[in-house]
């Protein structure tokens, strides 16, 4: 957004420096006489009429003078020109008081300079203080920028303008409307105040209720209270920070951002996203949610980090206490990733998954989802899967490496590769309980809704089936068994801010 807002009001009849108080004095008029005029004695003059004052022309086709207040009225195709400022005013009429040095221009004005074009009805400018003030609507073009507004006001000492109520600005960087504009010719910075709608030549859409900054020489922007939308994507925050020439861009508190194409919200207090390498960071209760087909995965993290550079291979990554929420999958490690590609999640560190009843631990976890489910999961080093059947007894397998098969949720398979070893809880018709225990090289269990239909056991077999008379405390358990507390399972509503009640 290059936005460049001409400060047309200090050039305005080209009032330079205040000098001494002079009079009004006729340069050409082809008739004049002595009239009543609006209850005093003035100078009517007709045909061709030129005023001077100082290095100010004004010319006319008629005109009142009065030289005791030192006040002119001027009517009929009112020019003010200033040929040491390059300054070319066109109006119906006019009011100048000679002594106060305010000028009056009404219907039609057209105030114009080398680069800028100002359209009005009324304009009013303050010699004495240099400030120049348009009201009843007015319209602003120059080289950059089409503004309309129905106020304006513009100080020659500060440098400063405001447009005011119902602001309109089109250039080829945006088209804005906004309550209130200011801008700062030395420092070219922009404030738009209130509630602001700015749309680029990309269609990307801003809003904002408190408005937003920017610098042209910098390029550097804020917004406040807003949001930015595309074809692809939606951010919200409170604030949001952009250094468009790095390409870097902040937001803070409150966030929300939204890719569409992927089907996933992300949210935190503190944002950053880097245009040039593709890569975004959130921290401060961040978290995200990947909408799935009837259901929504939620990770929570202490850094969400995005990663876009490669289009094929675009990937998140979420980093310390990491938590996760699935209706039908629950999981928490010390980082995860996430593959668009190929739609798996990596578990690292310490990570535990929950799917129903049964608990999954090993060195390192990946979830394959198809169709947005779960499909199977890959589980290495110290595999360990336990699952808790209705009586309270821990079903329990491990390995050096599984591979769990699910369906509708549900565990359907698991093939164990090394060192495995199984205990499962049998019940007969009659009410009977057994314990099946067995250790082998590899095995493979078939379940139904998570229970046990047929264990295939491949070399160096070793298993026995314990009556339940004989069995030990010390039979139920696998070496390495640990069974986390409920309350370490991730809960909805810890993950997402949005859904508590107090937001």
């Amino acid at each position: 957004m290059r936005i460049v807002i001409a400060l047309f009001f200090g050039l305005l009849l080209g009032l330079g420096s205040v000098q001494a108080q002079t009079s009004v004095t006729i340069k050409r008029s082809d008739k004049l006489t002595l009239e009543e005029f609006e209850g005093q004695k003035m100078q009517k003059l007709l045909g061709d009429v030129w005023l001077v004052q100082d290095q100010t022309n004004i010319y006319c086709d008629s005109a009142y003078l009065s030289r005791a207040t030192n006040v002119a009225r001027a009517f009929g195709h009112v020019r003010i020109i200033n040929l040491e400022e390059n300054i070319n005013i066109a109006g119906d009429s006019l009011l100048y008081n000679g002594n106060t040095q305010m000028a009056q221009l009404r219907s039609n004005v057209v105030m114009k300079d080398d680069s800028t074009t100002l359209y009005t009805d009324h304009l009013d400018y303050f010699r004495l203080t240099k400030q120049g003030r348009y009201f009843s609507g007015g319209q602003l073009i120059d080289a950059y920028n089409d503004l309309t507004s129905e106020r304006g006001i513009y100080n020659a000492n500060t440098k400063k303008s405001v447009f005011m109520d119902k602001v309109h600005l089109i250039n080829v960087d945006l088209v804005m409307d906004t309550d209130t504009l200011y801008y700062d010719a030395d420092i070219s910075e922009m404030l738009a105040r209130g509630n602001t709608v700015a749309i680029t030549p990309e269609s990307d859409t801003l809003r904002t209720s408190d408005g937003m900054l920017y610098n042209r020489n910098t390029e550097y922007a804020e917004v406040y209270h807003g949001n930015i939308s595309g074809t692809d994507y939606y951010i919200e925050a409170d604030s949001l920070f952009a250094d468009n020439i790095s390409e870097y861009y902040r937001a803070a508190f409150q966030i929300i951002l939204k890719s569409y194409s992927d089907s996933l919200t992300i949210y935190g207090d503190q944002g950053t996203y880097n245009k040039v390498e593709k890569t975004a960071r959130m921290h401060d209760n961040a978290y995200l949610k990947k909408m799935l087909q009837g259901d929504s995965l939620f990770i929570a993290a202490d850094t969400l980090y995005s990663n876009q550079s490669d289009s094929t291979q675009k990937y998140l990554s979420a980093y310390r206490q990491v938590e996760m929420f699935k209706s039908d999958l629950q999981g928490v490690a010390d980082s995860v990733t996430f593959q668009f590609s190929d739609s798996t999640i990596y578990m690292f560190q310490d990570p535990v998954v929950w799917a129903e009843d049964s608990q999954m631990t090993a060195d390192s976890i990946n979830i394959v989802m198809r169709n947005d489910k779960i499909d199977r999961m890959n589980m290495t080093k110290n595999a360990f899967v336990i699952s808790k059947d209705s009586l309270a007894n821990f079903n329990q397998v491990k390995g050096r490496e599984m591979e769990i098969f699910f369906k509708n949720g549900f565990l359907n398979k698991t093939i164990v590769n090394g060192n495995g070893e199984s205990i499962y809880h049998l019940q007969e018709a009659d009410g009977v309980l057994s314990l099946n225990k067995m250790r082998c090289s590899n095995m493979a269990l078939y379940f139904e809704k998570n229970t046990v239909t047929e264990i295939r056991t491949y070399t160096q077999v070793d298993g026995s089936l314990i009556p339940e008379s004989e069995i030990l405390p010390i039979d139920k358990r696998l070496r390495g068994f640990e069974w986390f507390a409920s309350n370490r399972k991730p809960k909805l509503y810890s993950i997402a801010r949005h859904l508590r009640y107090d937001r």
